[in-house]
């Protein structure tokens, strides 16, 4: 469940930041690969607009986490923000950094530091976490996508 649910708030991360204004994450098929790792497929069923409060609601999700946003900005193609959180009593913080490589792709590095999780009735910290995503939609949904939103 935790590692769905750092793999979202990436794939949310990897969305924020095409202008001045709260940029949009389109509807359709999305391809996130983080690292070096496997892509990751993801079916959005419709425009979303990633603000400060959208980005608070989807770092919700991990249990008994609740943030804050320190800063959130956009500067023309990248969007940077911190955010202060507390999962599982202890004090994790997230720093990202986005920027829009071309129309519907971005390029995203979050930096992550602390927290807890409970596991098997006792805590277990959290790893920091020092990552880059490349997100890009690469057209409609097609029948079998995992689909979000």
């Amino acid at each position: 469940m935790l590692g769905r649910t750092m793999v979202i708030a990436t794939l949310f991360a990897a969305a924020a930041g095409a202008a001045s204004a709260a940029p949009v994450r389109h509807a359709g098929e999305w391809q996130t690969t983080i690292d070096t790792g496997r892509p990751t497929l993801v079916c959005f069923r419709k425009d979303l607009v990633i603000d400060q409060a959208f980005m608070l609601h989807s770092m919700a999700t991990i249990p008994g986490g609740n943030c804050k946003m320190n800063r959130y900005t956009t500067v023309g193609p990248v969007t940077s923000s911190s955010m202060s959180c507390t999962v599982g009593g202890s004090l994790m913080t997230i720093a990202s950094t986005t920027t829009v490589t071309a129309p519907d792709t971005m390029t995203s590095r979050s930096q992550s530091h602390g927290g807890a999780v409970p596991l098997n009735g006792k805590l277990a910290p959290l790893p920091d976490t020092d990552s880059t995503s490349v997100s890009r939609r690469l057209g409609p949904c097609k029948p079998g996508d995992p689909l979000f939103n």
